[in-house]
């Protein structure tokens, strides 16, 4: 081998190193990236998305409660009472559907009530002939100027031999009376509720002949009066 050839093959190989040289020199590095160094300073877009939408979520429901709440409660309350009025009107159209019916029960329940009021309110006959006696004796407290002038003498309570619908309570009263009391007293028995009849009146004057221009507690215009009250019980009789 010729020494003299390695210069040349040395050159050649040195000018074939050099454009490749030269190309790599003009040939710009990519910028090496600083993965570990580099702090990150915003979340990746991928894992800022669920907290995006968690934000839009609270503003929304902060904008309802404050721009809306209040309008759609008021909407559910005045839904509510126009429910309420429906139903008040829906009654009140049924009770004036009802009025004629209605009116006629009411009568005929004032009717049934003024029949039975009209009777002796006890249930048989003494009790019946003990409360007559005791309503004379009020009406003679209440309307006689002085109850010792007028008095009740005796009293005999008279069954009902023969009752027809109703049974008759009777009571034999004799008393003493001035004539001005015994008219308000008769008067007020038969203008009362329950009726009471007054029946067989028989009025006779005592005067004696040692008292006569005298009057009050001597007995001057003192009338002996004997008549008979009666009234019907409410039961019928039967058969």
């Amino acid at each position: 081998m010729n020494p003299t050839c390695w210069p040349k093959r040395n050159s050649a190989a040195r000018s074939a190193s050099t454009p490749a040289a030269a190309a790599s020199a003009s040939t710009p590095r990519p910028e090496s990236r600083p993965q570990e160094a580099s702090v990150q300073l915003l979340p990746d877009l991928e894992n800022n998305r669920p907290l995006a939408v968690g934000l839009l979520v609270i503003v929304l429901v902060v904008v309802y409660f404050l721009g809306f709440h209040w309008f759609v409660m008021r909407h559910l309350d005045l839904a509510d009472e126009v429910n309420s009025l429906e139903e008040r009107a829906a009654r009140f159209k049924a009770a004036v559907a009802r009025r004629p019916e209605l009116e006629a029960q009411l009568d005929e329940l004032q009717a049934e009530r003024l029949d039975s009021a009209l009777f002796l309110p006890e249930s048989n006959f003494n009790v019946a002939a003990a409360g007559l006696t005791r309503r004379l004796r009020d009406i003679i407290q209440r309307e006689a100027d002085d109850a010792d002038l007028c008095r009740i003498v005796s009293t005999t309570n008279r069954p009902d031999d023969e009752p027809e619908r109703f049974e008759q309570v009777t009571v034999n009263v004799r008393m003493n009376c001035p004539l001005p009391d015994l008219t308000r007293i008769l008067y007020q028995l038969e203008n009362n509720v329950p009726l009471i009849f007054v029946d067989n009146l028989i009025i006779n004057q005592r005067i004696p002949a040692d008292r006569a221009g005298r009057r009050g507690s001597n007995g001057y215009g003192q009338l002996d009066v004997r008549f008979d009250i009666y009234g019907f019980l409410s039961q019928q009789v039967e058969g």
